[in-house]
């Protein structure tokens, strides 16, 4: 439903179709006689001004959406057309340009068929709302499609919701259970059995982690996943295994319930799709064609941010238990190596060339590495020297840039400050 364009929208259709039979039907039970002026007439002035005018502005609007979500997905990342889809904003602003003309056209409808002679206070001020609340939805809409343009207010949102899906997937942070929590070791102490996809093949979107936990109880077995949130899976691919002493086909059919298969990867338990969407935004602005390194440099605040948050988290804890305290749900996810290589490896290799991109991208590593936990610093300290060979490749001994590439800027150029000489 929340994928979907189609619910919100209809909703509106119906109530604008509800509204067009009971307005009438109020200004009839009112039975206010005619006023010198004011009439039959005037009503359906208004109400076919409003039908004809609406639709035609409705086709304004959603020819210029959709070009506006072409223009985003070709500019910054196709990834982001479900965005927009998936936007409520955008659902009700349609569903208001929608309600207004149908709710005209069925007023209208009923106007002409009662022949009435009483005044249509209440539907004449039931249209002249909905137009004024189309108005507001459209400048609304208007100020999110201008928003949605600027990389600094998309990488805020893609940012915003990131950090709200690290914060599900990876609830604890990094240190809360101590050294006593299981591992993964505690796998496979019972014959597995694998279970294979049965719909249509797609993307994993979500998993239903409490529903797969509770049958996981109930049948007295231990679930392992196979596939993380985010893999294709194809139809008769092993997506989990299921370590136990039953065969229960039931079992089997409610587990694999608990898995959404779509066609696209959601945000929503997949923090990686949004530190992807910011990669390739970046990625186009330092293509040739765009050359543009300063929108590159705000991907690597929003991805810093995205890191941090990671790098204080709990990354193994990808595991339920039951009330007795025993391990019995485990699903795959990426650990802390993974994601520092999604995040910064594609950026390193096309952006070595900008001295901006190089000079951001070591103040972000080496900021990172003063607020995170220890733990962490190994493989910062790894992708700092990582950063440091590709700057010596890309601006050999004598050019005049490479003690500039070398520095350190949280602005890219503009502000630098001495370089904290980890790994070099």
């Amino acid at each position: 439903m929340r994928r979907s364009l189609m619910p919100i929208p209809c909703t509106y259709l119906l109530g604008g179709i509800v509204l067009g039979i009971l307005a009438p039907t109020v200004d009839r039970s009112l039975d206010s006689s005619l006023a010198p002026g004011v009439g039959v007439e005037a009503a359906r002035d208004i109400l076919t001004s409003t039908a004809t005018g609406m639709i035609a502005f409705t086709g304004l609007v959603v020819s210029s959406v959709l070009v506006t979500v072409q223009f985003a997905a070709g500019q910054y990342s196709p990834r982001l057309v479900l965005w927009f889809r998936r936007d409520r904003l955008v659902k009700n602003a349609i569903g208001s340009f929608l309600a207004a003309p149908v709710f005209a056209l069925v007023a209208l409808r009923q106007i002409e068929v009662g022949r009435t002679s009483y005044r249509q206070d209440v539907t004449v001020v039931v249209a002249l709302v909905l137009l004024i609340a189309a108005g507001i939805l459209f400048l609304a809409l208007l100020q999110r499609v201008i928003d949605g343009l600027r990389p600094r207010a998309l990488y805020a949102a893609v940012t915003r919701v990131g950090l709200r899906s690290i914060r599900a997937v990876y609830p604890d942070r990094l240190g809360a259970h101590g050294d006593d929590r299981p591992g993964p070791s505690v796998i496979g102490e019972h014959a597995s059995r694998p279970v294979a996809l049965r719909g249509k093949p797609g993307v994993v979107t979500s998993l239903d982690l409490d529903l797969m936990l509770q049958f996981a109880v109930e049948a007295d077995a231990e679930v392992e996943l196979v596939c993380a949130v985010g893999e294709f899976v194809d139809r008769w691919q092993t997506v989990l295994r299921l370590h136990g002493e039953f065969e229960d086909d039931a079992y089997d059919s409610a587990l694999l319930a608990a898995i959404d298969v779509s066609d696209e990867r959601t945000i929503d338990q997949d923090p990686e799709l949004a530190i992807r969407i910011i990669v390739d935004t970046a990625i186009r602005a330092l293509s040739p064609a765009a050359s543009d390194p300063a929108t590159a440099v705000h991907a690597i605040d929003a991805l810093e941010e995205l890191v941090r948050e990671l790098g204080q988290r709990d990354l193994e804890t990808t595991f339920r238990s039951d009330s007795d305290g025993k391990p019995r749900l485990w699903w795959p996810s990426p650990d802390w190596s993974d994601l520092l290589e999604l995040a910064f490896d594609e950026l390193r290799s096309y952006g070595v060339g900008s001295v901006q991109v190089c000079r951001r991208l070591r103040a972000a590593l080496e900021d990172l590495r003063s607020t995170t936990p220890p733990i962490r610093h190994a493989l910062l300290d790894e992708h700092l020297r990582r950063l440091r060979a590709s700057i010596v490749l890309a601006f050999p001994e004598g050019s005049p840039d490479l003690e500039l590439a070398l520095g350190t800027d949280r602005l890219g150029l503009g502000h630098s400050r001495p370089s904290v000489r980890v790994g070099d």
